[in-house]
C-alpha cells in the first residue's frame, strides 16, 4: 500500500510542478511553485501528502489517532529529506542533475511515507489537535512565505 500511496503522491506533485505556469494566479500560488527555489519545491511534497493522507483518513475513519500523528510526523519528515539530500548532492558534492532532482522527489515522499508506517506501527500519537493544529502551521507558513520569501538560501531560485 506504501508503494501505490508514493506513486499517487508522486505524480500528484510531478504534475502540480506545472501547475502555475498553466494556471497563474495566486490561488495556484500556493500550492504549486511559482519558481525553481527549494522551498518552492518542498510543496510537491507537502500537498500532495497532505491530500492523499487526508482522503484516507477520511475514507477509513480510523479511531486510532496514531493515524492523525503520522499525517504530519511523515509531511515534515518528506521535507526535510528533500531539503538535507538536495544540499547534500548540490552544494556538498556539486551534482547538478534534473534526474537527480526527479528521483529525490520520489524518495523523499517514501521517506516520509515509510515514517508514516512508522509511527503506525509503533502505535505514536498524540492529540488530534496537535496534529491539525501542526497541518494548520505548515498551509500557513508556505501561503505567507509564497509571496513574502525570507532573505534565505533555501528561497533563493538559483535557476535565474
Amino acid at each position: 500500500m506504501i508503494y501505490i500511496i508514493t506513486i499517487i503522491e508522486f505524480v500528484l506533485g510531478s504534475l502540480m510542478h506545472f501547475a502555475y505556469n498553466v494556471f497563474s494566479n495566486p490561488i495556484v500560488a500556493v500550492i504549486a511553485p511559482v519558481n525553481e527555489s527549494i522551498f518552492e519545491h518542498l510543496k510537491l511534497v507537502l500537498y500532495p501528502m497532505l491530500f492523499v493522507s487526508l482522503i484516507v483518513w477520511y475514507r477509513y475513519k480510523n479511531k486510532d489517532l496514531s493515524f492523525l500523528t503520522a499525517i504530519p510526523i511523515s509531511i515534515i519528515v518528506g521535507i526535510l529529506s528533500v531539503v538535507l539530500i538536495y544540499y547534500f548532492y548540490y552544494f556538498g558534492l556539486g551534482i547538478e542533475s534534473l534526474f537527480l532532482d526527479i528521483f529525490l522527489l520520489l524518495l523523499s515522499i517514501f521517506i516520509g511515507n515509510m515514517s508514516f508506517y512508522w509511527v503506525r506501527v509503533h502505535h505514536i500519537q498524540w492529540s488530534m489537535k496537535i496534529s491539525f493544529a501542526i497541518i494548520i502551521i505548515l498551509i500557513i507558513l508556505f501561503t505567507f512565505w509564497t509571496f513574502f520569501p525570507p532573505d534565505l538560501p533555501l528561497f533563493i531560485d538559483y535557476s535565474m
